[in-house]
């Protein structure tokens, strides 16, 4: 029905406006790109999130994401927007952030032979408490799914969660390149687009979790949905057709 629309990133360019003022009616389209975390406090700046009817966080690197912006005036304008229900929505570093814990990647990626063979490996590196979207209260999310073969990444952080004692039974989210995973009001979750969807749902403390020693964990109930084919309530954490 129109509405303004924010895209936020790190450096990027402009290009999102066009693309997203082709996808249906908007009122209007714009990126900030912040180049420093000065701009974080900018009034110019945040009331242009504040008044966004819709806002896209574009790909990068995440780190960028938390050092410019949590526990500043831009964290409490998403979340003011998350309060409202104003849809929000990221790719690659931009859903890294969604969930209420997130890889931070602030000591560069990792990956998952690499996050089995430790999980207390200094890449593990993990914070939350940043984005308050209530459906995504308890979950860690992870992107490029299975092109860039993050399941053992993702047991890692869940392991990690449990092991530090941030969350007895945390979740996780894992999202194909190509594809998104679109949740309603309601908590309803469909996908669109090539790959799926991966809900994980561990129901046991991790075996071995410690500093130096190979990951023992299992096992992890996992739910798969497909473009068309089965949906996830990520709130009651229950699938149909999937």
């Amino acid at each position: 029905g129109g509405g303004d629309v924010v895209v936020l990133c790190v450096g990027c360019t402009s290009s999102y406006n066009k693309y997203i003022s082709r996808l249906g009616k908007v009122d209007s389209v714009e990126t900030i790109s912040f180049k420093s975390k000065d701009a974080s406090f900018d009034p110019v700046v945040l009331g242009k999130i504040t008044n966004a009817e819709a806002l896209f966080i574009a790909g990068g690197d995440q780190t960028n994401y938390v050092n410019f912006w949590m526990d500043t005036p831009v964290e409490d304008a998403i979340n003011g927007l998350i309060a409202r229900n104003v849809p929000i929505g990221g790719t690659s570093a931009g859903l890294a952030i969604l969930g209420s814990m997130v890889f931070t990647a602030g000591n560069g990626t990792i990956t998952s032979p690499e996050a089995l063979a430790d999980p207390y490996n200094p890449l593990v590196d993990l914070d939350r408490n940043f984005l308050a979207i209530p459906d995504l209260s308890n979950v860690i999310t992870d992107s490029h799914f299975v092109a860039r073969d993050r399941m053992g990444r993702l047991v890692t952080f869940l392991s990690r969660i449990s092991a530090d004692g941030w969350s007895s039974t945390p979740r996780g989210i894992g999202v194909d390149e190509g594809g998104a995973l679109l949740i309603d009001e309601l908590g309803n979750a469909t996908f669109v687009g090539t790959g799926a969807a991966y809900m994980l749902s561990p129901t046991q403390s991790p075996l071995i979790c410690v500093a130096g020693s190979p990951l023992s964990k299992g096992p992890i109930p996992t739910y798969r949905i497909n473009a068309g084919v089965g949906s996830f309530n990520v709130r009651t954490w229950v699938g149909v057709g999937g």
